[in-house]
């Protein structure tokens, strides 16, 4: 990668004028012709790199900092043979190894860009770790990389993108170099004079030979973490998208020659971001509809449109309640405009019991209101239209009421919920305790499980213990019993759900999403806390996770809050994510 990182110095040190500090306004990635004769170039670095020891080729990352550091406080760049003897005296762990895509050599190579050697200050906020950052980007680019080596899915665009390159390569290398507003304004009005940041420059090269250089990337990070904020996802996510629209750029594409190479710029964005699994937007789809030309910025819809939240741990503080701050942070977000939208794995009356608390009922949850209730098993859409529905299979009715005699469940209890109304085989304290503090309808007694099932359609079933050690050392066997027949699931500790198979609340929150004609990925903030929740987290672009949420939901949000429910955290997050 030396010639890569070579090239980069160069186009850092021609563009290293100091401008004024300044906010961007201009949002868009924009490809740059090659700061100077790439072919020329590459091949005086490629004729130096020919005369280091195969270990020493691909470490860069330590030197080329240092040379970035250098360039920027405006010091003359050194020549290779000084910056060679600075790599050996100054070396950290933080380089770049080799990889192989097939019989293709890869290197991919991630610099901070910093004025201070031993504290980097690349962003205004302080809570953002650039080293941590520069980490996640390497092996983002790895992960570009190789996909687009491979073309994994067989995307029509992306192998459009791979036919820029040599069909035959022993090398492939990419360059991101992550900087501040100021320094990218520099580069932005050095190359393209617009004294404006920007989030993202791509500087590509030429491949000569077996050599492929795709180029440089260079992202601002403080524009693309006040992107985050706007959008609502996280700073990695945000660097993600601007890796692969970067990259995309130096591979030949450009969404600002027509309306048709925009369509597969934003086509191939697409593929690239779900082949990897990143549950973002891509950025030309993002800002389809807005103008591209150069005279013009590029505005991002940042509004969302629907909350929807969980209630138990999340909406719901320890005593079940709403606290006065989120139903103000609540009443707010409807006067914007935004639709709150509750999915619970509460019966419909419950929810709205609960909200009653602070004079929400009907307003956040009524009969007249979209929800998602009984765990996705029940789904109303906008004016109260049942929109989906699920019910129990009766063998596992009966099985599960006839565990109950045959094993050990000392203390526990269970419930069937038959929509609006619950139903037992005998009276409990628990199920007392989940009517009178959990809102749920009181249940039942009836006389056999028979009784049950010609009176009420099953929804779900519901084992409840008195802790949550009660609960895990039972789970196995529930489990157990009914795998392949039926869903277990863990939504509040001491309690143990079992829904019909292949049913959870993401289906019922995809259900009411689509009946409300609503975007998942761009419209929709969705807070949670329990194992119940992980998947909804995940469905959508702005997934928040509680600060008690459980380590499986909070792996798959793109935010975890620092406050618990019973720290008016969903008020945090309506502040955060939704206003």
């Amino acid at each position: 990668m030396r010639h890569a990182l070579a090239r980069a110095r160069v186009a850092l040190a021609r563009a290293s004028a100091r401008a004024p500090r300044a906010r961007a306004s201009v949002r868009r990635v924009v490809a740059l012709a090659p700061p100077s004769n790439p072919r020329a170039h590459a091949q005086k670095c490629f004729l130096a790199r020919a005369a280091l020891a195969p270990s020493r080729a691909l470490r860069p990352t330590a030197r080329s900092r240092a040379m970035a550091r250098a360039t920027s406080s405006g010091a003359r760049a050194r020549d290779e043979a000084e910056a060679e003897d600075e790599e050996e005296d100054g070396m950290d762990d933080e380089f770049a190894e080799s990889f192989y895509v097939g019989e293709t050599e890869c290197a991919c190579d991630v610099m901070i860009i910093d004025e201070d050697e031993h504290e980097p200050r690349v962003v205004r906020e302080e809570n953002v770790d650039v080293r941590t950052l520069r980490r996640e980007m390497e092996e983002d680019a790895m992960a570009v990389m190789t996909l687009l080596l491979t073309n994994e899915g067989k995307s029509k665009a992306v192998a459009r993108a791979r036919g820029t390159l040599p069909k035959s390569m022993s090398h492939c290398e990419l360059s991101v170099a992550l900087c501040s507003d100021e320094y990218i304004r520099s580069l932005n009005a050095g190359y393209r004079e617009k004294d404006s940041a920007t989030d993202v420059l791509s500087f590509p090269a030429e491949s000569f030979g077996p050599m492929a250089v795709l180029g440089d990337v260079i992202v601002s990070v403080d524009t693309a973490s006040a992107q985050a904020r706007e959008v609502g996802h996280s700073l990695r996510d945000e660097c993600r998208v601007l890796l692969v629209h970067g990259t995309l750029h130096l591979l030949g594409m450009d969404h600002e020659v027509s309306e048709s190479e925009a369509e597969v710029m934003a086509a191939a964005e697409q593929e690239v971001l779900k082949a990897l699994g990143w549950k973002v937007t891509g950025l030309t789809r993002r800002a389809s509809g807005e103008s591209t030309s150069d005279s013009s910025s590029t505005t991002l819809t940042t509004q969302r449109s629907v909350l929807v939240t969980d209630l138990d741990g999340t909406l719901l503080n320890e005593n079940s309640v709403i606290t006065p701050r989120v139903a103000d942070a609540l009443r707010r977000a409807m006067a914007s405009g935004v639709e709150v939208v509750v999915a619970t794995g509460k019966a419909r009356p419950a929810a709205i019991k609960a909200a009653a608390t602070q004079g929400l009922d009907g307003i956040i949850v009524g009969k007249n209101t979209p929800g998602v209730f009984l765990q996705g098993l029940e789904v109303y859409g906008r004016g109260g239209a049942l929109v989906y529905e699920a019910k129990m299979p009766e063998d596992v009715t009966r099985d599960a009421f006839m565990m109950m005699d045959d094993v050990v469940h000392d203390g526990l209890a269970l419930t069937a919920f038959c929509g609006d109304n619950c139903a037992t085989l005998a009276p409990s304290v628990l199920l007392d305790e989940l009517h009178h503090t959990y809102h749920e309808p009181a249940s039942e007694i009836a006389g056999s499980v028979d009784e049950i099932l010609s009176n009420n359609t099953v929804r779900k079933l519901l084992l409840m213990g008195p802790s949550k050690e009660s609960i895990d050392g039972v789970r196995s066997i529930w489990e157990a019993a009914f795998r392949g027949r039926a869903e277990v699931t863990q939504a509040v500790a001491d309690m143990l759900e079992i829904l019909p198979l292949g049913n959870d609340k993401s289906k019922g929150v995809r259900a009411v999403l689509k009946s409300m004609d609503v975007n998942p990925m761009t419209d929709v903030v969705a807070i949670g806390d329990g194992e119940n929740d992980a998947e909804m987290l995940r469905f959508v672009g702005c997934g928040v996770a509680m600060a008690n949420a459980t380590e499986k939901t909070k792996s798959g949000a793109a935010h975890v809050l620092d406050a618990s429910n019973t720290q008016d955290g969903v008020a945090e997050a309506i502040d955060r994510f939704v206003l």
